[in-house]
């Protein structure tokens, strides 16, 4: 699910929008009679809105308000936050283009076969475009979509929670609430005045580029990110080995502990990790995993074909402190590593038949499932640089695909998934 961040201060603050605007009978500010509520209410939709409360440096408490889209064909309302790009160079473009396609339109209706010239016109006109839109990441670092990926859907970059997200960091603003709502006509998919998630088509990549991480779930105590592989999970040793989760983490949520994660992921293994954002849930949450409350599974490619369907590998593991980060199977010295597994199909990749399997460890040592396929069933996971081999390119075919535990505050019993991207 896309980022949200919903507290007590950001839902009053949602309320008081509504009331305002009802009582006032607009949803500009100040109000005007150019944007009445009746358009949201009586015309055939309502609108998505934005609402995110920030802190300056100064301590000084911010609101910012965003919509999606246009309203009444403008990219800008009155006490909302401008859309990320020069409204008036915007303007510029693209009236320079809708005479050229207007009059190529006009003349197709007489016959003339300009359809394919309309289509490059108009492809031509939105790169122009969106070669004008610029974002800023929570380190106030600028991008435009062409970093997010081609053939974006139409408004990506125009969505309510992409303004204001933008606002707060082009200003350096530390975010404390957001979320979007939609206010206006009922319809069968919205509510008026429920909280919805930034949609997935245009919002989740550019959400994430922005944040620098894939949040699957915030609550109060704890959030789930689904990391990516080549991205550590903790700090390693030297500067250049800073950046990582707990790292990021800590700039959107500062006031989290220190020692936010529970768990960790190797560098080279995608998936899913939960980090705790206060004290006692990182306790609560550390011992769910030393009570082996908390349920884990993976998903890898092992190169070549397993025949055996499914079983258990019990094999101790231990460092090897001459080769280190290496892990070594020792029946005397290792500590006690048990992983069952099932496999659930084959494969070719770059012409090698793989194994696909489904992992379930009982124990979690480190490398546990990547000593445990190479050596106890004789069959490394594809891309693995330390237990087998890996091309230029390749990553570690290894993802942690679900993750449950207690709710440290709830006790409810919370199940997270990741799809396997390979």
């Amino acid at each position: 699910m896309p980022f949200t961040l919903v507290t007590e201060e950001i839902v009053a603050e949602k309320d008081e929008f509504i009331r305002e605007i009802e009582e006032s009978g607009s949803y500009s500010f100040p109000p005007s009679d150019e944007y009445p509520i009746s358009d949201l209410t009586d015309g055939k939709k309502g609108m998505m809105f934005a609402l995110l409360v920030a802190r300056a440096s100064t301590g000084e408490k911010k609101i910012l308000r965003g919509f999606s889209g246009l309203a009444k064909g403008r990219c800008t309302i009155p006490g909302y936050v401008p859309p990320c790009y020069s409204a008036n160079e915007f303007t510029r473009i693209a009236e320079s283009y809708d005479k050229t396609i207007k009059d190529l339109g006009k003349r197709i209706l007489e016959g003339e076969d300009l359809s394919e010239e309309r289509r490059k016109t108009t492809h031509e006109a939105l790169a122009r475009l969106n070669e004008l839109y610029s974002f800023a990441d929570i380190d106030s670092h600028r991008f435009g979509l062409d970093e997010i990926g081609k053939d974006l859907p139409t408004g990506t970059g125009d969505c309510a929670g992409i303004k204001v997200l933008n606002q707060a960091f082009r200003k350096g603003w530390q975010v404390e609430g957001f979320i979007e709502f939609y206010y206006g006509k009922d319809t069968a998919e919205r509510k008026s005045g429920e909280i919805y998630p930034p949609c997935r088509s245009r919002c989740e990549k550019l959400i994430e580029r922005m944040l620098k991480l894939s949040f699957v779930y915030v609550c109060d105590d704890f959030a789930i990110v689904d990391k990516p592989a080549g991205l550590l999970s903790v700090p390693g040793r030297g500067e250049d080995k800073a950046d990582c989760v707990s790292a990021r983490f800590h700039r959107l949520f500062p006031s989290s502990p220190e020692q936010c994660f529970v768990h960790r992921l190797d560098m080279d293994t995608s998936g899913l990790l939960v980090l705790a954002r206060n004290r006692q849930s990182h306790r609560s949450l550390s011992m769910a995993f030393e009570d082996r409350l908390v349920r884990k599974e993976y998903e890898a490619l092992l190169e070549g074909r397993l025949e055996t369907m499914a079983g258990t590998i019990d094999l101790p593991i231990r460092s090897d402190p001459s080769n280190r980060p290496y892990q070594v199977v020792d029946i005397k010295n290792g500590k006690r590593s048990v992983t069952g597994y099932k496999v659930l199909g084959f494969t070719t990749i770059d012409g090698v038949l793989c194994t696909r399997v489904r992992f379930f460890p009982e124990t979690g040592r480190t490398h546990q499932i990547r000593v445990h396929s190479a050596y106890g069933l004789g069959h490394p996971i594809k891309g693995d640089r330390l237990y087998g081999s890996r091309k230029d390119g390749e990553r570690l075919l290894l993802h942690a695909a679900l993750l449950s535990f207690p709710h440290p505050s709830t006790g409810e019993t919370m199940t997270f998934t990741s799809e396997v991207p390979f």
